[in-house]
């Protein structure tokens, strides 16, 4: 008899998910959670919907089933969640984005797109459609997240900033925006199809005097320059030509001391796999190019005036920030977080110098992994600047350094300015490493990183000073 060693229960797991999504896309259709805010038998809402009782008491007690809906009785009602998100009466009823998302992202006819070797016509995504589906789906915690973030960069809300919403769809980000900074002012740009529907919006939000709108063709059109921050929704697999001279415009465009945020799921290598791959199939199929790996953009990044100002991930909604030059510069929670762990690396050396993580080529001393860390931090960083951070002298760096090029962890390569010296990146190998560490931080003090992400910058400026204190004082004892 064969040994059994797996379960095939994932299979049978994935019909059922089918089934299920089946089951919520049918009762979207028929409206039934909108009558179910309330207490209601199957037979009045048969009634009110023009369907067969018994059907349609099988067809809530399946939604039971599944957690979409509760029974009590004779009576079915909302769960919850699905009153915040299912029924029309909600401000968040996503139940038309969730239909209109479905036929975009539908891989029906997938076998005949892989085996076919003639060109099926291509299905164009209706990007002004999705922008109107999108809106309710933006105050389900990405606005939120956002807003969060924003307050930390620029803690005066009176402070006049000028912001590019660049692919901002509905332009409900800039919106925002201006709303919680009253004396901003707010440019989308958008491809003219789109931006007639994000005129729209931004009339019934009564927003025309803070936010304008810009059609054009992002990869050709100018879009403007002196910005304090520039948004980036989900555009960079849109680019076309070289990623690094796009960022470069970016750059630009962006007044010293200000930010780019750039928003969208990326993988971490161009050989991973993106975590948004399966949303985007039928995308792919229809010629919308992959999106840039992290380390693609990353590399495109470290050829201009920016430099890596922290990140942040809701359920739905990453973005990674990044600073241009160093007027008006404040601390963020990463800046607090690399001193944080510099101390704690201090304080362990007492008591473990040797990191393992999980196989020969990933044991190192904490010196070691820590420099990594900082390169990862800091692409194209130089040797001196490690021994400023480090505070250690410049031979000690450079044997830091050979040994972690030797294990092929990272690179040098010639500063164009200064050919007597060299910037300094991870390989391939050495963002494996930096990711181990990276995990390990986030396992161990999780809790601590949370914390800190909700404190405002002028308290994280005096926790970093604190810490920066404290480091120097372990240095005069060691």
């Amino acid at each position: 008899m064969y040994n059994m060693e797996n379960s095939p229960r994932r299979y049978y797991q994935l019909i059922h998910n089918y089934q299920e999504t089946q089951l919520l896309f049918a009762a979207i259709h028929l409206d039934v959670f909108s009558y179910l805010d309330t207490p209601v038998t199957a037979e009045v809402i048969a009634q009110s919907i023009g369907c067969d009782a018994k059907q349609l008491k099988l067809l809530l007690l399946s939604l039971t089933s599944c957690g979409l809906i509760s029974k009590m009785g004779d009576y079915f009602v909302n769960t919850p969640e699905t009153k915040d998100f299912l029924s029309r009466s909600s401000e968040v009823f996503l139940g038309e984005a969730l239909l209109f998302r479905e036929k975009m992202t539908s891989l029906d006819g997938l076998e005949l797109k892989l085996k076919t070797e003639e060109k099926l016509p291509k299905k164009n995504y209706d990007f002004a459609e999705l922008a109107k589906a999108s809106i309710p789906e933006m105050y389900t915690g990405r606005v939120q997240c956002f807003l969060e973030e924003m307050n930390k960069l620029f803690s005066d809300s009176q402070r006049p900033l000028r912001v590019l919403d660049l692919g901002g769809g509905t332009g409900i980000l800039a919106i925002e925006f201006v709303r919680h900074f009253p004396r901003s002012q707010a440019t989308v740009f958008e491809t003219p199809d789109v931006a007639e529907v994000t005129k729209e919006v931004i009339s019934q939000y009564r927003a025309e005097e803070s936010v304008s709108v810009v059609s054009g063709n992002f990869n050709t059109d100018d879009f403007g320059e002196n910005y304090d921050l520039i948004i980036a929704s989900g555009i960079l697999n849109f680019v076309e030509g070289d990623l690094s001279c796009f960022i470069q415009r970016l750059s630009l465009s962006i007044k010293e001391g200000g930010y780019l945020l750039v928003i969208g799921q990326y993988a971490d290598h161009d050989y991973d796999v993106p975590s948004n791959m399966l949303s985007w199939l039928s995308g792919f199929l229809n010629g919308v190019a992959l999106p840039p790996s992290r380390s693609e953009i990353e590399e495109a990044i470290k050829k201009t005036g920016l430099e890596a100002a922290g990140a942040f991930k809701d359920k739905i909604f990453e973005g990674r920030l990044y600073r241009k030059g160093t007027i008006g510069l404040s601390s963020s929670s990463d800046d607090v977080i690399r001193s944080f762990i510099e101390l704690t690396e201090q304080i362990a050396n007492s008591r473990t110098n040797v990191l393992d993580f999980g196989s020969q080529d990933m044991i190192f001393y904490r010196g070691e992994i820590h420099m990594l860390k900082m390169i990862g931090d800091f692409p194209g960083i130089y040797s001196a600047s490690l021994a400023r951070k480090f505070g250690i002298t410049r031979p000690v760096v450079h044997k830091t350094l050979q040994k972690l090029s030797e294990r092929e962890l990272i690179r040098k390569e010639d500063d164009d300015e200064d050919k007597k010296r060299f910037r300094l990146y991870l390989t391939d190998k050495g963002w494996t490493a930096y990711h181990f560490h990276q995990k390990y931080h986030e396992e161990n003090d999780k809790a601590l990183f949370d914390y800190l992400a909700d404190v405002p910058n002028d308290q994280l400026n005096s926790i970093k000073g604190f810490l920066e204190q404290a480091i120097a004082l372990i240095h005069n004892h060691a």
